[in-house]
């Protein structure tokens, strides 16, 4: 797929519905633009590296995805790289702020215009996209007012006999709820008998029905 970066030079700056009728970064529209540098196979493979480029915080790894990508596909690491940070930047803000996927590949259009390609290469992962970052966003907001659980992980043991007494063989579920405390990831193992599991899948229940 051939051609030089698209450019919004000429032209008036880039009013976009995700900044609010705000501006551009000048150099959006260019950064997108290249883009249209990739070899197709690259291209129809982008979303692997650009969806784990848009979380908040970048794990290690992704860098190295970036690198094997390049190699794999014999790309300059530049362009990509700043292609992918363009990408990162548009997409979350109009996750930020519930973008529909019409009102986002328009403000892509008026980055990239006579770029068709752009706008459905960037189409064919947003809608995914904006749900997981909507869903980190919720995540976010409730971490910073308290502890977010996370996850939950059990067994079952049977307490058979102790100091108390003999042959007890009650069951007994260990959980260990992995929660965000701030900037700190916790852990916190309780024991629960089979009648407040019960009380916790009727708790469970009256939530989700």
């Amino acid at each position: 797929m051939d051609g030089s970066p698209a450019s919004a030079e000429g032209q008036g700056p880039s009013r976009l519905r995700c900044l609010d009728g705000g501006e551009a970064p000048p150099e959006i529209g260019a950064d997108l633009g290249r883009l249209l540098t990739l070899p197709v196979e690259a291209l129809t493979r982008f979303w692997q590296v650009l969806a784990p480029s848009l979380a908040e915080r970048l794990a290690p790894e992704t860098a190295q995805l970036l690198d094997a990508f390049c190699a794999a596909y014999r790309v300059d690491g530049d362009p990509l790289a700043r292609a992918v940070k363009a990408c990162r930047f548009v997409i979350r803000e109009a996750a930020r702020r519930d973008l529909s996927a019409a009102a986002f590949g328009e403000d892509v259009d008026r980055l990239c215009p006579g770029a068709p390609v752009i706008r459905e290469l960037l189409l064919a992962g947003y809608e995914p996209a904006r749900a997981q970052l909507r869903h980190d966003i919720v995540r976010a907001a409730l971490a910073d007012h308290g502890n977010l659980l996370l996850g939950v992980k059990w067994r079952v043991d049977a307490v058979q006999a102790s100091e108390q007494g003999n042959r007890l063989g009650t069951p007994v579920a260990m959980l260990t709820l992995h929660y965000r405390d701030g900037a700190e990831m916790k852990r916190l193992t309780v024991q629960a008998l089979p009648d407040m599991i019960g009380e916790l899948k009727g708790i469970c229940e009256a939530i989700l029905g």
